[in-house]
């Protein structure tokens, strides 16, 4: 049973993950992203993405950085998880 939770829960890691490079495409691509598949995707991926941005706006971490750490402090976390299951 318990392989049964873990392979679930590696499979969502994954389609997470792969939700959240879908919107990194996107964010190069300015009429893409305002489409209704780029609203969707990023109503989808804002969730994973809020926490570290509320917890960076508040250190002061990444203010003027031209790349979206909050996407790879998820990233990363995400495949740590992934990596300890």
């Amino acid at each position: 049973m318990t392989e049964i939770v873990r392979s679930i829960a590696v499979a969502l890691i994954e389609m997470i993950s792969l939700l959240l490079l879908v919107r990194a495409i996107l964010s190069w691509i300015p009429p893409a992203r305002e489409s209704k598949f780029g609203e969707v995707i990023g109503m989808l991926s804002e969730p994973f993405l809020m926490p570290y941005r509320l917890l960076f706006d508040r250190l002061g971490i990444g203010q003027g950085f031209f790349i979206d750490l909050s996407f790879l402090a998820t990233i990363i976390t995400l495949q740590i998880i992934a990596a300890l299951l």
